[in-house]
């Protein structure tokens, strides 16, 4: 595809929106991208597991999550948004029992689809939080998947989106300790990883950066995060308050990628 074999590019968010669904979908097929995370508990699951199925798809992962949509286990609506899950989380008003239920239930609900995954990553990088890796780790051992994301991008605090290279730092932190316990576990996970800063605004010069990363690091495995899209009126209107995301902008910069023979 991009000609480093260390690279991948992930598309997260499938299950979200029949649009998203679809041009996931399409990258796939196409060989634009390497793998796709599914969101259990997104409105168009079951739309994205047929595709997935019909297309004979593989590299799909779990793409866990605990906020905006409806629990897998109970239906009701889960914590409105990240920033409240982790206040929560962090003043210990939410269980760890819910939290491991919740999780399981979305890696099974995946499964019985007929689709075997590749690996785990989290809406919002939530998963990344000391307790919930935890859970993680042990999911990825007892259902037999071989890969969880972590977060370790390069900082520049230099120029904008300040706050967000902040949480960023914090990220990276979390990756740190995550990453030990992973390995120690006798599991696989990425190296560096692009595409938090960009999130839903990715360009050709986060593709060229972990393309560069990949190719000075040849032994290291490099993860770009992605967010394609057909974007469409009702998937602005459903997920406006996700300020700045151009779904169909990234689409269209993945969609121009050469796929290497």
């Amino acid at each position: 595809m991009t000609g480093n074999s260390n690279l991948k590019i992930i598309a997260d968010d499938m299950g979200l929106h029949k649009s998203v669904n679809d041009g996931i979908i399409f990258l796939l097929k196409e060989g634009k991208i390497d793998g796709a995370s599914l969101m259990a508990n997104g409105e168009e699951f079951e739309d994205a597991a047929k595709q997935i199925s019909d297309a004979g798809l593989g590299g799909i992962g779990a793409h866990l999550n605990l906020v905006e949509q409806r629990s897998v286990v109970s239906g009701e609506l889960m914590h409105a948004n990240h920033r409240i899950f982790f206040l929560k989380y962090v003043l210990g008003l939410v269980k760890q029992d819910y939290i491991w239920q919740e999780l399981e239930a979305q890696v099974k609900k995946i499964i019985q689809t007929g689709v075997k995954l590749s690996f785990i990553n989290g809406n919002q990088h939530l998963h990344l939080l000391p307790g919930i890796m935890d859970m993680c780790i042990k999911l990825a051992g007892e259902y037999g998947i071989p890969y969880i994301r972590i977060v370790n991008e390069p900082v520049n605090l230099s120029g904008g989106k300040f706050f967000r290279k902040l949480q960023l730092l914090f990220l990276n932190f979390l990756s740190a300790a995550a990453k030990k316990k992973i390995r120690k576990a006798g599991l696989q996970c990425n190296d560096f990883f692009v595409g938090f800063v960009s999130a839903g605004n990715m360009s050709d010069s986060d593709i060229k950066y972990a393309e560069d990363l990949a190719q000075k690091y040849p032994d290291k495995i490099v993860e770009l995060g992605c967010h394609p899209g057909y974007e469409n009126e009702d998937l602005k209107t459903k997920f406006k308050h996700w300020v700045g995301y151009n779904w169909q902008g990234e689409l269209t910069t993945l969609s121009k990628l050469k796929v290497e023979s």
